[in-house]
């Protein structure tokens, strides 16, 4: 399944997010594969990629670490 989604960086930018979203690329892959990240400005960036384990990248998303960072940073995701 493809995807594409609008990311927000209310509380951060997008190099500091981008760092974060590349640290756990190995874990990713395990369930997407051809990703294209985009910066759109200094708080948004499109990410495009095909889902290969649904399931797999719900827990990913759902763990402690990601969520807390993400909150921290304030980011929304947009499916578009």
């Amino acid at each position: 399944m493809q995807v594409t989604a609008k990311v927000t960086i209310q509380n951060s930018t997008y190099e500091v997010w981008y760092d974060f979203f590349r640290s756990y690329a190995e874990k990713r892959a395990e369930f997407v594969q051809n990703e294209i990240v985009e910066k759109l400005s200094e708080n948004e960036a499109k990410v495009s990629f095909e889902i290969t384990n649904l399931e797999g990248l719900t827990d990913l998303s759902a763990s402690s670490e990601i969520i807390e960072k993400e909150a921290e940073m304030g980011v929304t995701t947009e499916i578009l």
